[in-house]
């Protein structure tokens, strides 16, 4: 007889030889994290002096991001820990309602999941376009624009990962019973289950895919700045004086550039290792062995 696929896909106890040290110590770092985030983008959204200037874009998204996040982990976390405490799985904390516990978790972590990479993508083209395409950026991009990136994107994540709860793919219990997600593998070759996991772990590849190049491309485009500005001639002593407002603007622009290009580069670096689970075991390869919870 063949072993099951998915082992631990209806288990009421978490599986031995697990450890809830690690889930704590993540949860407690991306939250401690995220908390600190927020309240430097807030002491930096209110802290200037009056008159204060308009926050830019990428704060916007940088915002959008960070709330998403903290959200995901509020909502996911708890759940891994309280499995670990009573030692039980999803299954298990919920048994009177079945598998609803498991389908909400898998909901929440594909949404959250998704709607974070596509968030990091929205910053990822505002910094390369700011760079590159200067006078597209400022005629198309203003900050009611940005502010509409993350409802729109919170509405097409849970249109697109709300499906397996309409019964075009499915959401499975996975290893060591502490976390569920969208079933990858199906002993019957159902269409369903197999067109929506190739359709989710290939637009996950295609955003990092597009992440990346984005990220290349403004590093290009800032080392070229940077060349232009070297390349410069130096002024005499008389037009060294006082330099305007614009000047200045001017000079501090690659730098913030760069602020905004590294916290990015940092970001998709983590985005990605996270992502690679799931891109590097296709459907069709069990994905029992792309991770635990």
């Amino acid at each position: 007889m063949r072993p099951p696929l998915y082992r631990c896909h209806n288990t009421t106890s978490v599986e031995k030889g697990n450890s809830a040290t690690m889930g704590g110590v993540l949860f407690s770092a991306g939250l401690l994290g995220n908390l600190l985030a927020l309240g430097l983008l807030a002491r930096s959204g209110l802290g200037s002096c009056p008159p204060r200037p308009p926050p830019s874009v990428f704060y916007v998204l940088v915002c959008g991001l960070t709330v998403t996040d903290l959200l995901g982990k509020s909502l996911v976390s708890p759940f891994v820990l309280a499995a670990y405490a009573q030692n039980r799985s999803l299954w298990g904390l919920a048994p009177a309602s079945g598998s609803s516990l498991c389908q909400a978790f898998a909901f929440f972590m594909s949404f959250f999941g998704l709607a974070s990479t596509l968030q990091l993508l929205a910053m990822a083209l505002e910094c390369w376009l700011s760079l590159g395409h200067p006078f597209f950026y400022r005629r198309h991009f203003t900050l009611r624009r940005g502010a509409l990136v993350a409802p729109v994107v919170g509405a097409f994540c849970l249109a697109f990962c709300a499906l397996p709860l309409a019964g075009f793919g499915k959401f499975v219990q996975y290893c060591p019973g502490t976390w569920c997600f969208i079933q990858m593998v199906h002993e019957e070759r159902s269409l369903s289950v197999l067109g929506y996991s190739v359709l989710y772990a290939s637009l996950m590849a295609l955003l990092v895919l597009a992440i990346v190049l984005c990220n290349l491309s403004a590093m290009r485009n800032l080392y070229a700045m940077h060349r232009r500005l070297r390349r410069r001639p130096r002024s005499g002593p008389r037009d060294r004086a006082e330099p305007g407002a614009d000047e200045r603007e001017a000079a501090a622009q690659p730098l913030e550039e760069l602020d905004h290009l590294l916290l990015l580069a940092l970001m998709t670096v983590l985005f990605t290792m996270c992502s690679l689970p799931l891109i590097a075991f296709p459907p069709g390869i069990p994905a029992e062995t792309s991770g635990s919870g």
